[in-house]
């Protein structure tokens, strides 16, 4: 099944939203630990950090797709459309909550 060629844009676009709110993550995460030096704070560094991998690797995908269709390297089903807008949602508010 391939994916609507604006479905790609918008995936693409909230995959890039993703990447600046987990660098606002690691950057806060960071923060946390120079001051607490915790077990905890150093896993909330690895979560986002595989989180910012997760998305670098859709994002060169997505573009790949996007410079050159013919290789069809973005055929997955558009559930991952949906998977990245919720997976945005859910970092927001995390990013809020951590925040504050």
């Amino acid at each position: 099944m391939i994916i609507a060629e604006w479905m790609i844009y918008i995936m693409l676009g909230v995959e890039v939203i993703n990447l600046c709110l987990l660098l606002g993550l690691l950057y806060v995460f960071r923060g946390l630990y120079k001051n607490v030096k915790s077990k905890f704070t150093m896993g909330l560094i690895f979560f986002a950090s595989a989180f910012l991998l997760k998305s670098i690797v859709i994002i060169i995908t997505a573009s790949l797709h996007i410079f050159f269709p013919e290789l069809h390297m973005y055929d997955g089903p558009p559930v991952m459309f949906l998977v990245n807008i919720i997976e945005c949602i859910g970092l927001s508010i995390f990013l809020k909550n951590i925040w504050e």
